[in-house]
């Protein structure tokens, strides 16, 4: 499939439209990292991305569930200090710009990180999903090379009990890059604390992480294309869906492999995808139809 999100389309704001309006952004209270995009904006937004990777959000007022989203995203981004920037896009009122964005349905949410445009999903993200999400955001941008500040600036909540001494090492490590790190403190919680849902999670986002470092997104699906019967090539092609927030295809691909499978199969499929289920979580309405395929598959 062609991705659509490969190219801005700048020349479609080129000549102005009949109707083509101003807006105000988003409602509700900007975060402090925050930009609402117009046309004239754009530009120099795409320029500023070779500084500090942003999430795009296009939106509208009638998105149900659009604000509780857009205030998760607003949470997370202050809470990284300025090491993400959100830009926000007004569907109703800048009908031009999420036409050069190529935006198909809302919300959208892309990535624009060194010039480029990518896809994360097309539709709202669990809240406890936004996390993660900035997380992995954060070290793609440090994999390619962009020095970013550590959140020193980060608002923080009197109210919030102090993480687990070894899940903040964990997160530590993350932000540091140090994979491997956060891999063992994960491994250390729940080696003293084996019901930890957040360590569970936290372990199966690194192990996901590690899995794809070195992948390169268009290779992995070229070959994952011209050898259906290579387990490999699928597992690699769903666990980079999964990095890009394409939770369903990432699902779907790796159960379509137990047709016909044999048992070695089977067990490797299986639990890649428990391990997805986990970076997923719970409470994604996505994860229990995708188990209640798994069981009917496996048994």
């Amino acid at each position: 499939m062609t991705d659509p999100y490969g190219i801005i389309d700048l020349a479609a704001l080129k000549k102005p439209a009949a109707g083509a309006a101003g807006g105000e952004g988003s409602s509700g209270t900007p975060s402090a990292h925050e930009v609402a995009v117009t046309e004239q904006g754009l530009e120099q937004l795409i320029a500023d991305s070779q500084q500090i990777p942003t999430l795009l959000l296009v939106t509208s007022a009638r998105v149900p569930e659009g604000e509780q989203f857009l205030t998760s995203l607003r949470r997370a981004v202050d809470a990284q200090g300025g090491a993400i920037r959100l830009a926000t896009v007004d569907a109703d009122t800048q009908q031009r710009v999420a036409g050069a964005l190529r935006v198909q349905q809302l919300p959208t949410l892309l990535l624009l990180i060194q010039g480029q445009l990518q896809p994360i999903v097309q539709s709202v993200i669990p809240d406890a999903e936004v996390d993660n999400l900035l997380t992995q955001v954060i070290e793609v941008a440090r994999q390619q090379g962009m020095e970013l500040p550590e959140g020193q600036d980060a608002p923080q909540q009197e109210s919030e009990e102090p993480l687990p001494p070894l899940i903040a090492e964990a997160y530590e490590a993350i932000e540091k890059g140090d994979l491997d790190a956060a891999a063992a403190a994960y491994q250390k919680q729940l080696q003293e604390a084996p019901a930890d849902a957040e360590a569970k999670a936290g372990l199966a986002t690194v192990s996901l992480m590690r899995r794809t470092q070195d992948a390169e997104l268009a290779a992995a699906r070229e070959a994952a294309a011209q050898q259906p019967g290579d387990l490999e090539a699928q597992l690699l092609v769903a666990d980079l869906d999964m990095l890009g927030g394409h939770v369903e295809d990432a699902f779907g691909r790796l159960l379509d492999q137990l047709r016909g499978a044999d048992q070695e199969t089977k067990d490797i499929v299986r639990a890649r995808l428990l391990e997805l289920f986990e970076v997923a979580g719970a409470a994604d309405p996505r994860v229990a139809p995708a188990r209640k395929r798994l069981a009917n598959l496996l048994f």
